[in-house]
């Protein structure tokens, strides 16, 4: 039995877009962020650090949207759907996805903090943000540029990890983002694809 403990964030939805991908059955445990669920005994059991999302695999508990990709890639995708059993493949994929990690879901998440702090906001740090992820944008813009249809060139775990970041600032039409058409062409691409559209309405 796979458990998702999760929510509506993007990182929560990287993990129920790879489920669906992959066609495995699993139980969804809602943890609602806004009352603070996450801060709960039995939660923090599961991920000392409070963080959604979270995957039971009949035991196995782990955290952190990166390792739950690489583990289900690993252990649930015998065709290679969500990473590829080529090695260079492969590799490709986990680049892309430690990519995401480092780069467009961190910055992206401190500019919509910033953006949203109530009061007096903080415009050098919205400026530095809004700058960084100008320029991520440009990369992700200048690797689809040869044409590929996904980030490592065939769909993977790359894509789950950046899609849900990037559909939600697509969703707000951001400007630097919008600037960058093989970026948007990709979101479109990628949105087409039946498993991203369900995995994206989970929870409901």
């Amino acid at each position: 039995m796979i458990r998702l403990y999760t929510w509506t964030t993007p990182n929560g939805r990287k993990i129920s877009i790879a489920l669906e991908e992959l066609g495995l059955p699993y139980e969804v445990r809602k943890v609602d962020l806004g009352k603070n669920e996450q801060l709960k005994p039995e939660f923090l059991a599961l991920n000392p650090n409070h963080k959604i999302p979270v995957l039971d695999d009949d035991g196995l508990v782990i955290w952190e949207s990166g390792a739950i990709l690489l583990h289900l890639g690993e252990k649930h995708d015998p065709k290679g759907l969500i990473l590829s059993k080529d090695p260079r493949k492969r590799m490709a994929a986990i680049q892309s996805a430690f990519f995401q990690a480092g780069g467009i879901g961190p910055n992206l998440g401190r500019l919509g903090a910033a953006l949203r702090k109530e009061g007096e906001k903080n415009l050098e740090m919205i400026q530095v943000f809004s700058t960084e992820v100008a320029r991520l944008l440009g990369v992700l813009d200048k690797i689809l540029s040869d044409g590929r249809p996904y980030l490592a060139g065939d769909y993977s775990i790359g894509d789950i990890m950046h899609y849900p970041w990037l559909r939600a600032a697509y969703d707000l039409k951001l400007p630097d983002l919008m600037k960058q058409k093989n970026v948007v062409a990709w979101i479109e691409r990628t949105a087409a694809r039946p498993a991203v559209a369900k995995g994206m309405a989970v929870p409901a």
